[in-house]
């Protein structure tokens, strides 16, 4: 063989290695594009093959006792909570709500309602309030006024601060 041919081989064992390499890089940054989505979507919680772990189920442990006819009885003003059990938002969003409900001054002012919007007896209450997604959450009282929090708050880093400030506004404290 040739010196021109034997450096052509090289050659091209060479770009075949840069080629592998390629391939094989590609393929991890794959992964890892997968890996860092899935945990977006878990709400920063990476359960890969866990099965539901640590999935609230918001209607067996939050709502008992706390619907929207009882809640209306005490004539305090109500905050309410729309959700679904399947809704990934209402599964980040439940432990914010409930440090909001748990907070003194809303205990001592409003009561609080949970609505499973999978159960059919739901339905009306959505179509009463507008309601078209999860988790949504208004304030309302006995006299009509009504108030719907803003979703994209419930979020952020002050979302508790934030969502107590605007129910006790609804009353003028």
């Amino acid at each position: 063989m040739s010196d021109e041919e034997q450096i052509q081989t090289e050659e091209k064992h060479c770009k075949c290695k840069i080629f592998a390499t390629m391939v094989v890089l590609s393929f991890l940054f794959s992964i890892a594009a997968f890996i860092m989505s899935f945990y977006a979507l878990n709400g920063g919680e990476l359960n890969i093959g866990s099965n539901d772990s640590g999935k609230i189920v918001i209607s067996k442990q939050y709502d008992k006792g706390r619907s929207y006819a009882k809640a209306i009885k005490t004539n305090k003003p109500v905050v309410m909570l729309f959700y679904t059990d399947w809704c990934q938002y209402c599964q980040r969003f439940i432990k914010t709500f409930d440090a909001v409900t748990k907070d003194s001054k809303i205990k001592r002012n409003f009561a609080v309602a949970y609505v499973n919007c999978e159960k059919e007896e739901s339905r009306a209450l959505m179509r009463d309030f507008d309601v078209h997604g999860f988790p949504t959450v208004f304030v309302f009282d006995n006299a009509g006024r009504k108030l719907q929090l803003e979703n994209r708050t419930f979020f952020k880093e002050d979302a508790k601060d934030t969502m107590i400030k605007n129910i006790l506004g609804f009353i003028g404290e």
